[in-house]
C-alpha cells in the first residue's frame, strides 16, 4: 500500500514560509491595519503597491515596456521584503477583463450567501476614466450623449 507521508520542509526558512502562508491565509479577509481601505506605498523599485494582507500585495510595475498588475506573497528574509513564488501578473489587457467580471462576481458571491464592500473612489477620476476610456477608444463617436442617457434612466 502506498505511504501518504507529507514531505518535510528542508530549510528553516521553508518551514517559515509555509507557517507565515498558514497564519496569512487565516486573516486573509482583513487588511493589515484593520481598516477596508489600503494605504499605497511605494516599493524598493519605485512602484506603487498596496497591501491586501500581511504577507500579500497588489503591485503596478512595468516589464519590458508593458504595465503590469502583480498579485504576490511576499516573505522576510534578512529585514528585506522579498517576492515568493505564489502569485499572478496580468498585463493591463487581462486586468481590465477581471474588472469588467467583478459584476457577475459579485452576483455569483452573493449567490453563495458572501457579500462584498464596494469601493469609493476618493474623487472620481477612477469611476469616470474607467467608464470613459474604453468607448472613446472603440468607437469615433461621442460618448457623452449615450453616457448621460443611459445615467438618466
Amino acid at each position: 500500500m502506498a505511504s501518504t507521508k507529507r514531505r518535510q520542509p528542508q530549510s528553516d526558512e521553508e518551514q517559515a514560509q509555509i507557517k507565515r502562508a498558514k497564519k496569512d491565509n487565516n486573516d486573509s479577509n482583513a487588511s493589515p491595519e484593520g481598516s477596508s481601505a489600503a494605504e499605497k506605498k511605494i516599493d524598493s523599485n519605485g512602484d506603487p503597491y498596496w497591501n491586501i494582507s500581511r504577507q500579500r500585495r497588489l503591485t503596478i510595475s512595468s516589464f519590458k515596456g508593458r504595465t503590469l498588475v502583480n498579485v504576490r506573497e511576499y516573505y522576510e528574509k534578512d529585514g528585506q521584503e522579498l517576492p515568493g513564488k505564489k502569485g499572478i501578473s496580468m498585463p493591463l489587457g487581462q486586468f481590465n477583463t477581471l474588472v469588467q467580471l467583478l459584476p457577475d462576481v459579485e452576483v455569483a458571491i452573493k449567490e453563495k450567501g458572501g457579500s462584498l464592500d464596494r469601493p469609493s473612489y476618493a474623487n472620481g477620476e477612477g469611476k469616470e476614466a474607467a467608464k470613459s476610456e474604453p468607448e472613446q477608444e472603440e468607437s469615433g463617436s461621442e460618448p457623452e450623449e449615450s453616457e448621460e442617457s443611459e445615467e438618466e434612466d
